[in-house]
């Protein structure tokens, strides 16, 4: 089986994605010691959780897909998981004060714009 280089970029990318949000766990954990469970001034429930789950497997997912998937597969499903990816951080990106944390979803952005980019170009999405 020979995998595509494009397929082997999309998957160190989305790789890179899953990284970038454990490194923001990570640092906001040393921030905010025992308030890191909490949100909104509420600890967080088991709904909660479970939806931060997803949203972490998301790349998970989709960088074994990469490398698993025929390319066309990968670049749309790239683009649907990416552009929702970047709507959801996009949206909740005024809630975080710290620089730290906007540093981290900026570059989480850009690194689903650059996933989008690498899905549509040469070829074609859709051919």
């Amino acid at each position: 089986m020979t995998i595509d280089t494009t397929s082997l970029r999309l998957s160190a990318c989305w790789f890179a994605l899953v990284l970038l949000y454990l490194i923001g766990d990570v640092l906001r954990l040393y921030e905010k010691g025992e308030q890191a469970g909490w949100m909104d001034g509420q600890p967080m429930n088991q709904t909660m959780l479970f939806l931060a789950a997803l949203l972490m497997l998301a790349p998970v997912v989709m960088a074994l897909l990469s490398l698993l998937a025929p390319l066309k597969v990968v670049r749309i499903s790239s683009v649907i998981v990416s552009v929702l990816l970047f709507l959801i951080n996009a949206a909740g990106a005024m809630s975080y004060s710290s620089l730290y944390d906007r540093f981290l979803i900026i570059v989480g952005l850009l690194l689903n714009v650059l996933i989008v980019y690498l899905s549509v170009r040469g070829e074609g999405l859709f051919s």
